[in-house]
């Protein structure tokens, strides 16, 4: 029932749009818009040279739309094409993984690895003593990795905002050439610090670490980037074509 309701609206949206287009067209000629004046164009073409003469010709001149109809067909298939490689490559992976994994000859050696590995443990733990840190020292080498990771981000960030801000990183005050972007970093970064002095303690790192139960949306992660893939690789073409010679 929700699929044929589904059906219903995109054919009513459909008819929408495509009766829209056509009374955009034909309402001009029923209220005399036939004896206006079109107004001039021009079409713009663009010349690609070929890597290699083909047909003794070196280059193609077609219209810009005709390239830009191409790219636009062009780079999702790619983009498909690749993705259904890479799905048909996985799916034949995981079959072969599965299979191997449920045999028995597999399961066997799998069992007599881990009694090998476990009794060549318990006779390592005979012989040495445990070297492990204490829980102490985890705690305080978790806040000396997470300051330097908050202050890295916050130099770059800090640099970057001076690089906009000031592109030449320099400014004269009082008659004197002050290199503010050095400025900016070094407050940014010491206000972080001292907030970090104050604020990070090892409780907290634990406390946000338990609440990060959640799995990793991968599957967005690879929509995102496959949907800005194709978008750099167009504007990158667009800019490649409309390039001044």
């Amino acid at each position: 029932m929700k699929n044929k309701q589904s059906l219903i609206t995109w054919l009513i949206i459909f008819a929408i749009l495509v009766g829209s287009g056509i009374m955009t067209i034909i309402l001009p000629s029923l209220f005399g818009g036939s004896s206006a004046t079109p107004l001039p164009s021009e079409t713009t073409t663009v010349t690609v040279p070929l890597p290699i003469p083909i047909g003794g010709r070196s280059e193609i001149t077609l219209p810009s739309w005709q390239w830009m109809l191409g790219l636009g067909l062009l780079v999702p298939a790619l983009v498909i094409g690749a993705g259904l490689t890479l799905a048909l490559i996985y799916i034949l992976l995981s079959r072969l993984v599965a299979k191997t994994t449920s045999s028995a000859s597999y399961q066997t050696k799998t069992t007599a690895l881990e009694q090998r590995q476990t009794q060549k443990i318990s006779k390592m733990r005979e012989t040495r003593p445990t070297s492990a840190a204490p829980e102490s020292t985890w705690r305080r080498w978790s806040i000396v990795t997470t300051a330097i990771t908050v202050l890295m981000f916050v130099a770059f960030v800090a640099l970057l905002f001076a690089s906009v801000a000031f592109p030449s990183g320099q400014i004269i005050r009082n008659g004197a050439i002050v290199n503010i972007a050095s400025m900016i970093v070094l407050v940014t970064v010491g206000i972080t610090l001292l907030a970090l002095v104050l604020w990070l303690r090892s409780d907290r790192i634990n406390a946000i670490n338990r609440t990060e139960m959640m799995a990793i949306p991968w599957d967005f992660i690879a929509v995102v980037l496959s949907g800005l893939l194709v978008v750099g690789l167009g504007i990158g073409v667009i800019a490649i074509l409309n390039a001044p010679k």
